[in-house]
């Protein structure tokens, strides 16, 4: 009997399966999107995980459950929940990415169980990847938020009890930053702890009058391990309806959750459904990509919700200005809105003085989008008709399409070095006065990226992004100052991409019925140099 014990432990051995993380399978356990953070709650999703299922029941949490453990850069990590297709495990702080460092990094990951070791793993982690836990836990939808009193009482923002404006409420997430004095990875801190890092709140949509709202108080959540909260007021004159969709910001932005917000507060009430449309005309000239050449296309939405504004313009600046900005990267998930949708024109013609093209409308998740490729050519200088009849949008109007430029920067071949300390100069010539240049510069791919851009009037025929500097001079005895091309990070590959549209004030209004707001159509002369990398 022995041998024959000892065989059937040979062969379940044998047979054994090692533990594997799925593809893109770790990620951000309150939004189920990448990048992660240090200090936030995560959860790894795979095969053979753990041998049983088992759940942590005390703090400080250990390190180890029903025989598995998660290495997070060769730290072993707290365990909340492990099973065989899922583990939840908070992410030490030690894996930190210091202030001021890179907006991205990867952190590796390895499932470790008595059959073995899985293939470790790179996840994009960034200092701050803030995400709101929600009420179906699904990731979307009405967020995990408290309506504050006053008086320090509180209640779940729900439907029937909605936050008025000027009312506080508390958004509850995870991976919104490390705190100044983190408790033991592990453990909770009975005590509010603030972050380092600024979050922003952006509430509604194309809302232009509070576009970003600052927190009254942004860190742990008192008691709970690798939990944050937020807490805001709500702004006078802010959206309201029963989905008013809430993003939190940090060095990404989350996945948009939402909140029941009406004057008094109690049931939330749908203000009337507002719609616009915008339409666009974009010639594409590429090199260092897999679609070299040039590329014609026409887009359009018609986007629909209760209380939705149309945005104040589809160009970014006035012509004769020059701006410089540097926006949010987002999370690896998109979360469509309850009551909010793309509405459908049906099949839109486009018409030149040659030719018509029609585009058919295209069915997706959040409603009906346009995305149709246009003959190599078709995109000249010139008045393009467009009319659409057949959907809840009908169409009718022209679009004057202006000037291209004429790139002169030469140092945007496929293989270039751009500095990555020092500023970049782009010229060109051509384009029509009034209209705006935009250059972007576009590091790294997917959740790992990062973009910076720049505007001038096209008549100015260049224009520079500087180099963000930092740090003391070693004569003044500090440890020397550096600098990166418009506060870039340094990852590859990169992308330099020009686009050339009219300015807010030449944007065109098409004649459009089933819309409460404008149609407002532009073009776009869009040149693409791929394949750079960025160096000293």
């Amino acid at each position: 009997m022995t041998r024959i014990a000892l065989a059937f432990a040979i062969v379940n051995i044998a047979f054994a399966q090692l533990p594997q993380i799925s593809s893109s399978g770790v990620v951000n356990a309150a939004s189920y999107a990448q990048p992660i953070a240090p200090g936030s709650l995560v959860s790894i999703f795979g095969t053979d995980l753990a041998t049983a299922t088992s759940a942590a029941t005390s703090q400080p949490l250990l390190t180890e459950l029903a025989g598995t453990t998660v290495a997070i850069n060769g730290v072993n990590a707290p365990l909340l929940y492990v099973s065989p297709g899922q583990i939840n495990v908070e992410v030490p702080s030690a894996t930190s990415l210091c202030y001021g460092c890179p907006a991205f990094d990867t952190a590796s990951f390895v499932v470790t169980t008595a059959s073995g070791s899985s293939a470790s793993v790179q996840v994009p982690i960034s200092y701050s990847a803030p995400a709101a836990f929600t009420v179906n836990g699904s990731g979307c939808g009405p967020a995990a938020a408290l309506n504050v009193a006053l008086d320090g009482s509180s209640a779940p923002n729900t439907p029937s009890n909605s936050a008025a404006p000027g009312d506080y409420v508390a958004i509850y997430g995870t991976g919104y930053g490390l705190v100044y004095f983190p408790p033991p990875d592990g453990a909770s801190d009975p005590n509010p702890q603030q972050l380092e890092m600024e979050l922003g709140i952006t509430l509604g949509v194309n809302a232009p009058t509070y576009p970003y709202i600052l927190p009254n108080y942004a860190g742990l959540a008192p008691g709970l391990v690798g939990v944050d909260q937020v807490d805001f007021q709500i702004p006078a004159g802010a959206q309201q309806g029963c989905s008013v969709p809430v993003v939190i910001g940090g060095q990404t932005s989350s996945p948009a959750v939402t909140l029941s917000i009406h004057s008094g507060g109690g049931q939330c009430v749908d203000p009337p459904v507002q719609s616009y449309g915008q339409l666009e005309l974009i010639k594409t000239i590429a090199s260092g990509t897999s679609a070299d050449g040039e590329t014609d296309t026409f887009t359009a939405a018609f986007p629909s919700g209760p209380g939705l504004p149309a945005p104040q313009s589809m160009v970014h600046a006035t012509a004769g200005q020059y701006t410089e900005a540097q926006p949010v990267p987002g999370s690896s998930r998109t979360c469509a809105v309850p009551a909010y949708t793309d509405l459908s024109a049906g099949p839109i013609t486009i018409s030149s003085t040659s030719q018509s093209v029609t585009v058919q409308p295209v069915n997706q998740v959040g409603g009906i989008t346009y995305q149709g490729a246009l003959p190599e050519g078709f995109i000249t200088p010139g008045t393009y008709r467009i009319s659409a009849s057949g959907g809840a949008v009908q169409l009718q109007g022209s679009i004057p399409v202006g000037s291209p430029i004429q790139v002169q920067t030469a140092s945007l071949t496929p293989g270039t070095v751009v500095s990555n300390s020092q500023a970049l100069t782009v010229n060109w010539t051509g384009g029509d006065p009034g209209t705006v240049v935009t250059v972007t510069i576009v590091e790294g791919s997917g959740v790992v990226s990062d973009s910076v851009y720049a505007q001038a009037d096209a008549s100015a025929g260049s224009l520079t992004i500087g180099a963000f500097c930092y740090g003391s001079p070693v004569s003044a005895g500090g440890n020397g100052v550096g600098c990166s091309l418009g506060g870039l990070q340094g990852l590859d590959p990169v992308e330099v991409i020009f686009d050339v549209t009219p300015a807010a004030s030449q944007s065109v209004s098409l004649n459009a019925q089933g819309l409460t707001g404008p149609a407002q159509a532009i073009w776009d002369y869009r040149y693409v140099f791929a394949g750079l990398t960025l160096g000293n």
